[in-house]
């Protein structure tokens, strides 16, 4: 009897653990599981993705061809690296991005201007997130951008004897101009395609090495030695949304939208420019002493123009789209829109020749090679 009644209870435990057994592996594996993500959480983890690539561009046009004339080659590099840290709530992302490329075309006019530079780009970036919540990080972020050789302008000049002379005039170079960020913000993360962000306290430093081209970036006057500064400081706020993904498994999107706004108002700006124009216009048609192209010889006969400091506005558009022909083959088409009030071009064709800031856009299209690791 006791053996029976021994036996039955063992029978009965047995069922009930089979009857319930689904629920108790369960629970063991998830328990399981969860210690393993957690100490994998706790496990720092650094990563160095990156790419390098060459790309080339080439056209030709017959001389009773209506679509172009002439030909032209263009031949650019890039380099990207990256090093990201991840542990726990912690998230450290490091890069640093390299291009440079020359065009030649057949069609560039003067002598010493037919190989120019088309692309010129050194920038570095890190930026340190604390997890807050699921989405939300407390981020600080440091931007350095600049260039790696001279680059120019290629200006046309008319000599006394009506023949055209074609010149460069220097408009950039290493550190001339160079800029930093150093920001602290929120940024969120909801997925992996896309980031936002925000910083209401950003400080942007602008540095010119040359004085040439001081004023070019809006750099301002010791009014002590009356030379130009090499640095300006700026204090406001800053944005940045960045969206990364593949539209199919053979086109790839990458985007980036940036701008900041200055607090401090710190860059120079004419008042009311076209105003200005007009009014020295209007002053032109009564002179006695113009050129044949309208320029007024005697630049005394016009008002000084005015100035005030205003704040300054950046914003930035990076697009890129990638089509990838073969693993290591692809084409691509890249296209930047950006516009900075301290950056000025000089308006040759109006009397004083006024510096003012406009939309700088530039867009390219190239058949590639690439490594990604």
């Amino acid at each position: 009897m006791k053996k029976f009644n021994l036996t039955t209870m063992l029978s009965l435990m047995v069922g009930i653990a089979l009857a319930d057994g689904g629920e108790l592996v369960t629970t063991a594996v998830t328990l399981e599981n969860n210690k393993v993500v957690e100490e994998a959480s706790d496990t720092a983890k650094w990563t160095f993705p990156g790419s390098v690539g060459l790309n080339v561009n080439q056209a030709y046009f017959s001389d009773y061809s209506i679509e172009g004339a002439g030909g032209s080659v263009s031949l650019d590099a890039f380099l990207n690296l990256n090093a990201n840290y991840k542990k726990n709530k912690s998230l450290w992302e490091n890069s640093l991005s390299a291009k440079y490329g020359m065009i030649f075309s057949s069609e560039f006019e003067g002598e010493d201007c037919k190989v120019r530079k088309n692309v010129d780009e050194l920038i570095l970036n890190t930026k340190y997130g604390y997890k807050v919540s699921k989405t939300w990080y407390v981020s600080s972020f440091a931007n350095l951008e600049t260039q790696f050789t001279q680059g120019y302008e290629y200006l046309k000049e008319e000599t006394a004897l009506g023949t055209d002379t074609f010149y460069k005039e220097p408009i950039s170079h290493f550190f001339a101009p160079g800029y930093l960020k150093v920001s602290l913000g929120m940024e969120c993360i909801p997925n992996k395609y896309f980031s936002a962000f925000i910083s209401p306290v950003t400080a942007r430093f602008t540095f010119c090495r040359l004085d040439d081209l001081c004023e070019r970036y809006s750099m301002e006057l010791d009014e002590e030695t009356g030379e130009f500064k090499h640095s300006r400081a700026e204090l406001g706020a800053y944005f940045k949304l960045k969206s990364d993904f593949d539209i199919t498994k053979s086109l790839h999107f990458f985007s980036t939208l940036e701008g900041f706004y200055a607090y401090n108002k710190a860059v120079e700006t004419y008042v009311d420019f076209d105003h200005y124009i007009d009014m020295c216009d209007a002053i032109s048609k009564n002179a006695e002493n113009l050129t044949n192209d309208g320029y007024i010889l005697n630049e005394t006969l016009l008002p000084a123009p005015e100035y005030e400091l205003v704040h300054g506005w950046y914003l930035k558009w990076k697009l890129e789209l990638l089509l990838k022909v073969s693993k290591y083959v692809n084409v691509s088409f890249k296209t930047q829109l950006k516009y900075d009030n301290a950056e000025k071009k000089e308006i040759k064709d109006k009397y004083y020749g006024l510096p003012k800031a406009g939309l700088q856009f530039w867009e390219t299209t190239s058949l590639g090679i690439a490594y990604s690791f």
